[in-house]
């Protein structure tokens, strides 16, 4: 039962991390500025490193 959960909770992980790449790097190709496209593939590395901190805690 706990590692189907886990096994659950893995992939909801990987399709959230997924989602993120793929908007941060459709924004960048469409950015107006190779400046802008820097800001939001950084803002996607935070959001991603935010998430993996945050999925990466113990599961009591």
């Amino acid at each position: 039962m706990e590692k189907r959960r886990i096994a659950k909770v893995g992939q909801a992980k990987t399709e959230n991390l997924h989602q993120i790449v793929q908007q941060a790097l459709r924004g960048a190709a469409t950015a107006s500025t190779p400046d802008s496209a820097i800001d939001l593939l950084g803002e996607a590395l935070l959001k991603l490193e935010r998430l993996v901190a945050r999925t990466s805690a113990p599961i009591h």
